[in-house]
């Protein structure tokens, strides 16, 4: 009933998906003041508001249409683009990690792009480019570097020159940076990698109402998500197996993330989590149950968004 209108969407479901961000974002303002929600240690508060309306909304269409094109999700459809707005719905001041997983999604377009090349240097050093640029502000991000190698694996075109020119993007932004001490008399600070280390999660006696809702929510669609992908990942083409089996990484090395870096990198685990989510609602041949997961989806999230204050 609801996701027939995604798949193959019309032009005016673009306009529904606008006015759904900009809905979903400005929920929190029913209840709550705008310094409240959108508070940040450096950014003003409607700054912080037009960053998360904008951002997320842009990944959002970003990754739906990356998934379309690599064949990934061979549908045409905008149900990653809801999944990833909903998936966001803990997150309103986040703007650093808004902005780097953002670009993160350039680094997975390039590791996608490798399939069937023998030798990708442009797209593994403009992937090793963007995570050593932002691996200054979280420098566990350097782990998904091993993604280069997976996909080595996985397209068959694993060598040490492809390797080797990964490294020289990883290196190139330090050696600026280094020279950039060096002329200017400055201390040359390599970032410091965060140790694993347990995470206290909150009891569920701790948890309000709204959030556990989210919580058991998202945890049962992830669950239908995963299960679906296991027992029809074998009918799919070659290429999106493969690039399933990026994306099953890519949540994989998210969660490394995780514990080094302590829940405020949940937000990275969002993308590929999206991916598999939305392959769930896009090919379930069980439409009633699909139908009232997404819906169970979307009222627990507006419910969280409008209480995420009180």
């Amino acid at each position: 009933m609801f996701l027939k209108h995604l798949i193959n969407p019309r032009p005016t479901i673009i306009l529904f998906f606008i006015v759904f961000c900009i809905a979903f974002t400005c929920i929190p303002l029913l209840n709550s003041p705008l310094q409240l929600i959108f508070s940040h240690e450096w950014l003003a508060p409607i700054v912080v508001l037009l960053f998360g309306l904008l951002l997320p909304s842009f990944h959002a269409l970003g990754l739906n249409n990356l998934v379309y094109e690599k064949n990934i999700i061979r549908k045409d459809n905008l149900v990653l683009g809801f999944v990833f707005v909903l998936l966001c719905t803990p997150f309103t001041n986040t703007v650093l990690e808004w902005i780097v997983s953002f670009f993160l999604l350039f680094f997975l377009n390039y590791i996608l792009e490798t399939y069937q090349k023998e030798y990708p240097f442009s797209q593994v050093f403009n992937a090793g480019i963007i995570l050593s640029v932002f691996s200054f502000f979280f420098p566990n991000l350097l782990f998904l570097l091993l993604l280069v190698v997976i996909s080595g694996i996985n397209y068959s075109n694993l060598n040490w020159r492809n390797l080797s020119i990964a490294c020289i993007g990883i290196i190139t932004p330090y050696f600026f940076y280094f020279i950039y001490t060096i002329l200017l008399g400055k201390i040359f600070i390599f970032p410091e990698f965060e140790t694993l280390k347990l995470i206290n999660f909150p009891t569920i006696n701790s948890l309000k109402t709204p959030k556990l809702i989210w919580i058991f929510a998202t945890g049962t669609i992830s669950l239908f998500s995963f299960i679906e992908l296991s027992r029809w990942l074998y009918k799919k083409s070659i290429r999106s197996r493969k690039s399933f089996l990026i994306i099953f990484f890519y949540f994989a090395f998210c969660l490394l993330l995780i514990l080094f870096g302590g829940l405020k990198s949940w937000y990275f685990l969002i993308t590929p989590l999206c991916v598999i989510i939305g392959n769930y609602f896009t090919y379930t041949k069980n439409r009633k149950i699909a139908n009232f997961l997404f819906l169970l989806f979307i009222i627990s999230s507006f419910y969280y968004r409008y209480s995420v204050a009180l």
